[in-house]
């Protein structure tokens, strides 16, 4: 090999031995080689760092001196059986202070001469980190245990991974548990209302949204639950995973949505009768009558009132009076459609509205109506009591009016059946 060569050749060989002491000294851990007696010959940087000694300092250190002296025997064990894998020990500094550690090393042969090359990973900020995720994972585990709403975790589709106590005796189950692997197909009131959740709602989950709603569950024993829920998946990469799970917040409202219905009822009908009450009458009748299609029959009105009622309290009283308008209504709810409205407008006057009726339908429904009457009684403390009633029809029929002026009409026709003798049906012409 001629001069130019050689010098080449020993340019590469130092380049390559420069990027080779640049791998060891920038390494992350502590490397140092040991000889058969277990004596450092060599060392990167980072020994210096870790263990506190000087550069100077470190050839001739033995292995077991960077070692707490409880952890000597195990690793000259591992030297001697030439252990590979990691294992935990603790370090020992300079200063003799010690540290967590994971040490590792491999018996290697060099000239005929072996060689133990070993490396000390200081584990402390690790331990720490885990320590303190201990801490705070213990710390979500009592919350999540002891909560008073109800958490559930969804995991791999729409399926339980866990829920908390709470959520387990709020749809009636023994423990959370009992609710692991369920399918919350099981907790909806029906197979169209699983479905229809997940197209309302899943998509906005996908986009990373926080979902508000009240909505009917379904227990264990199948009765019907009213929920305030809310729900994030916990993925946080774009595009979101639902699959890695969907926590919900989940609480009973069932007394609040009962409360609701309860004041709704008593703002809407009337306590004594249960009929409509003259504000949400005229609410409803109003939004009929001017979406009515001009193609139909139109609506029809009834203005009813109790003939001679004022006899009835002061002959029998006033619970008996009471029993009576009781009696009426109910009779009237017999004879009625679901679609019809009836009110209550005040002491024994009552109103009736009948959606795609013409005149001569109504006329046969209030003739049902005042025959029914005519031929029942009332049973009270007091007596028997036979009643009878006068009824008024009007009705729109192809021509829109508001509701003020049928009103008007079927009054009308009311004071004519009750002048005429009362006990009969007149309508508006």
């Amino acid at each position: 090999m001629d001069l130019q060569k050689a010098l080449a050749r020993i340019e590469e060989l130092e380049e390559q031995l420069e990027l080779q002491r640049m791998l060891a000294d920038n390494a992350f851990e502590a490397i140092g080689v040991f000889d058969d007696s277990l004596r450092c010959v060599a060392a990167n940087k980072e020994v210096t760092t870790v263990l506190g000694y000087s550069p100077e300092e470190v050839p001739g250190i033995h292995l077991l001196d960077c070692m707490d002296k409880e952890y000597h025997t195990i690793v000259a064990e591992n030297v001697h059986n030439n252990v590979t894998e990691p294992y935990m020990v603790y370090g020992k500094r300079k200063d003799g202070t010690t540290f967590p550690a994971e040490g590792r090393g491999r018996t290697v042969f060099f000239k005929d001469k072996r060689y133990r090359v070993a490396s000390l990973h200081d584990i402390t900020f690790r331990r720490t980190t885990h320590a303190d995720l201990q801490i705070a994972l213990h710390e979500m585990e009592i919350i999540f245990a002891n909560t008073k709403v109800g958490l559930m975790f969804l995991k791999g589709g729409r399926y339980v991974r866990r829920v908390n106590q709470t959520m387990a005796e709020m749809f009636g189950y023994d423990s959370p548990d009992d609710m692991r692997g369920l399918n919350v197909r099981e907790l909806h009131l029906s197979e169209k209302n699983f479905n229809e959740f997940g197209d309302i709602h899943f998509s906005s989950l996908a986009e990373g949204a926080q979902i508000h709603i009240e909505y009917r569950l379904r227990r264990k024993d199948n009765t019907a639950i009213w929920c305030s829920l809310s729900g994030q998946a916990v993925d946080t990469e774009n595009p979101i995973d639902l699959n890695k799970g969907v926590l919900w917040v989940i609480d009973d409202i069932s007394k609040q949505k009962a409360e609701e219905a309860r004041l709704i009822q008593l703002a809407t009908t009337d306590d004594l009768t249960g009929a409509l009450s003259r504000s949400e009458f005229y609410r409803l009748a109003e939004n009929i009558m001017e979406n009515e299609n001009r193609k139909t029959a139109g609506s029809a009105l009834l203005m009813i009132d109790l003939d001679h009622f004022k006899k009835v309290n002061d002959t029998y009283g006033h619970d008996a009076g009471d029993a009576v308008l009781r009696t009426f209504a109910r009779d009237c709810r017999m004879i009625l459609r679901d679609k019809d409205l009836f009110t209550r407008l005040g002491g024994e006057e009552f109103a009736i509205l009948l959606p795609d009726s013409d005149l001569g339908g109504a006329i046969i429904v209030a003739e049902r109506l005042r025959r029914r009457i005519a031929a029942s009684k009332v049973t009270t403390d007091n007596g028997d009591i036979f009643y009878t009633i006068s009824i008024g029809v009007a009705g729109t029929g192809s021509h829109k009016i508001n509701m003020e002026e049928l009103l008007q009409r079927a009054d009308k026709s009311l004071y004519d059946a009750k002048h005429e003798g009362r006990n009969r049906v007149i309508f508006y012409d």
